[in-house]
């Protein structure tokens, strides 16, 4: 079988499955999650790879919460699911980092700065770089308002940034071409560099420039 038609087949059942929740819910998450598990650990090493050791939550516990917040969940289809699994990802490590902030207030321990949101890749937006993760829960805000104006620009702009996804992984995950990918990319950096420079982010001296992988 070559690789085309197994990437075929692979996305015909992760659809299949994502059809089949509203019938039999437990059965086809176990299912889907079994399919699906080493590019969701893969994704959740990328997310926590930029927090370095100040890291909020560990990749396992990340990983079993993410499959707790999705068995509650419904999905259109492929493209939803993966979309919603980053964004419910970058959420809980968020979450987490919050619950560390209230810790460190309790023990008095604030003051050494070790605390951290969600690291992202603000240059890559043509921004200053954001080193513990302030300007995260207004990224977050944005990449909502963009998924009103244009869904499939947010979904690639949450898998490339928040996920960390190649755009040939995110092709494969949107079922569309990287061609499609990049051209969504890049409308969603332009718009997120305008949207977040208007919120008060700084921007570097230079624009964002094309990103091609």
């Amino acid at each position: 079988m070559t690789q085309l038609s197994t990437i075929g087949r692979r996305h015909e059942l992760i659809e299949e499955l994502l059809q089949r929740q509203a019938d039999e819910p437990e059965a086809a998450m176990e299912a889907l999650w079994r399919e699906i598990y080493d590019e969701v650990h893969r994704m959740a090493r990328v997310v926590l790879s930029r927090e370095g050791s100040r890291r909020p939550i560990q990749t396992t516990v990340l990983v079993h919460e993410l499959y707790l917040k999705l068995g509650g969940a419904n999905f259109e289809n492929r493209a939803h699911f993966f979309g919603s699994l980053v964004r419910m990802m970058g959420q809980i490590v968020i979450d987490a980092a919050r619950r560390r902030q209230r810790q460190q207030r309790r023990e008095a321990d604030w003051a050494t700065g070790t605390a951290s949101a969600l690291v992202l890749q603000t240059e890559a937006l043509g921004l200053a770089v954001d080193p513990r993760g302030e300007a995260s829960g207004t990224i977050i805000a944005a990449l909502d308002q963009l998924d009103v104006q244009a869904p499939r620009a947010a979904s690639v702009a949450w898998l490339r940034f928040i996920g960390g996804l190649s755009v040939a992984q995110v092709a494969c995950c949107l079922d569309v071409s990287e061609r499609t990918v990049k051209g969504d990319w890049a409308i969603a950096r332009a718009w997120l560099h305008r949207e977040l420079t208007a919120r008060g982010l700084s921007p570097r001296t230079e624009r964002p420039g094309r990103a091609n992988d």
